[in-house]
């Protein structure tokens, strides 16, 4: 009924009447891209409220718009706007790991998969951090200065939800800033996994389309995720 609706609105270029179709059947779409922009912020790789929301939606609407293909079925519509948005927060965060490099989303994947199985430990000061920190000269020189992270409960809180983790965590500072700390060391594709599972909603298969990759790697993904979230 959707594509149907919105090839008419296409047809009439009337992009205001598409737009508001899309966002009302597909409201995952905004909850992905308000959290996973809300998380860069977080961690630092983008400044605070430089980039709204609503422009990238309204870049992923426009692009789909153009693109808007009568043949598609809902879950292809679905499909194609998270693929877009994900491609457009790439833009935005422009990360090493998604620029000037020809390695496939698979092959970056397995390098990923084998920094996801890196254990914790503790340092001389009772922190919890990255066994392969431990002797890393640039973090101790850093860790005098460097600032505790914390996420905003519209990140926080669905990962805490979808991951049934103990409501206690959220209570305890500590926690909370090696909860920041952890999610600031999940390599970049494996968090783009990982936020679409927690904010869109979508399951391993569905990812998979998504980033055209493997849907073993991207279970393999989320439950090494899942397993160092419920470490803390």
């Amino acid at each position: 009924m959707i594509i149907k609706l919105l090839k008419a609105h296409k047809q009439k270029e009337d992009f205001y009447a598409f737009y508001k179709k899309i966002e009302t059947h597909v409201p995952e779409v905004r909850e992905f891209i308000s959290r996973s922009l809300k998380a860069a912020e977080n961690e630092g790789k983008l400044d605070r409220g430089y980039y709204d929301p609503q422009g990238i939606l309204d870049e992923v609407y426009l692009a789909v718009f153009s693109e808007f293909d009568s043949e598609w079925d809902e879950k292809a519509l679905r499909y194609y706007l998270l693929k877009i948005a994900v491609d457009k927060l790439d833009e935005k965060k422009v990360l090493e790991a998604t620029v000037s490099t020809p390695v496939s989303t698979g092959d970056l994947l397995n390098e990923e998969l084998n920094r996801l199985k890196e254990d914790f430990t503790t340092d001389g000061d009772g922190d919890l951090i990255l066994n392969t920190e431990l002797d890393d000269i640039s973090y101790k020189q850093e860790k005098r200065y460097r600032q505790d992270i914390y996420m905003d409960e519209i990140v926080e809180r669905p990962i805490l939800e979808k991951l049934k983790l103990d409501e206690a965590f959220q209570i305890s500072a500590r926690r909370r800033a090696f909860f920041g700390y952890l999610y600031s060391t999940i390599p970049h594709i494996s968090k783009t996994i990982f936020e679409l599972h927690i904010y869109a909603n979508q399951s391993a298969p569905e990812i998979s389309l998504i980033i055209d990759t493997e849907e073993e790697k991207v279970r393999r993904v989320l439950k090494m995720i899942t397993e160092r979230f419920k470490k803390v």
